[in-house]
């Protein structure tokens, strides 16, 4: 099922903080996007310069580009995110951070939407199940061209969500071996443009 499928569905029924004072943990991997010659895939709809990663896709497609620095089952992951211009209002794009991930089928995300709502989905064998059921978020700043820091720190089964520093919500999920890596899906009728910035990634808290 695609996340423009499960948005639209859920969604039918602040002082942005730096990503190096969210994760305080032991570093693993900093980037803040000034090249292209990172652990980062390529593809046709994703592209790396001036300090940026975008995502630029047509309308209703989805991508997934994983950090090629090994699989995490514990880690804190931060990183900023440029809300796009966006029109559906009950259908809007998501974007976001994707761990344990082998495949579409199976993983991990937490998504926002640029009108400040975000939630979290477990896919497993093709099933998908909401992990943090979707809500507007205070901290969350929405609108197009805002910017956010999006943050998942995973210890055990004990999976953390902050929103611009701050705790907004948590689950428990089985750890599964898999990459942590930049999710975006593109609106329905329109080409998108999901921007990321200063990804960290460290250590779980102790």
């Amino acid at each position: 099922m695609k996340l423009q499928t499960i948005t639209a569905a859920v969604l039918a029924l602040t002082i942005v903080a730096s990503p190096a004072l969210a994760c305080k943990g032991e570093e693993i991997y900093t980037d803040d996007f000034s090249n292209s010659d990172g652990p980062w895939p390529t593809a046709p709809w994703f592209s790396i310069a001036g300090g940026g990663a975008e995502f630029k896709m047509e309308a209703g497609q989805s991508g997934f580009i994983p950090y090629l620095g090994g699989n995490f089952k514990e880690f804190d992951v931060c990183v900023d995110i440029a809300n796009p211009a966006f029109k559906n209002a009950d259908a809007p794009p998501v974007a976001g951070l994707a761990f344990w991930f082998n495949d579409f089928q199976n993983m991990a995300a937490v998504l926002l939407t640029p009108a400040g709502v975000m939630f979290s989905i477990r896919n497993s064998k093709g099933r998908t199940l909401l992990a943090a059921p979707p809500r507007k978020i205070n901290a969350l700043k929405g609108g197009n061209g805002a910017t956010n820091t999006l943050r998942v720190t995973v210890k055990g089964q004990n999976v953390t969500l902050y929103a611009n520093d701050t705790r907004v919500g948590a689950f428990r999920g089985t750890p599964e071996d898999g990459v942590i890596g930049l999710l975006a899906e593109s609106e329905k009728d329109q080409v998108t443009s999901w921007k990321f910035s200063n990804f960290k990634l460290t250590e779980p808290p102790k």
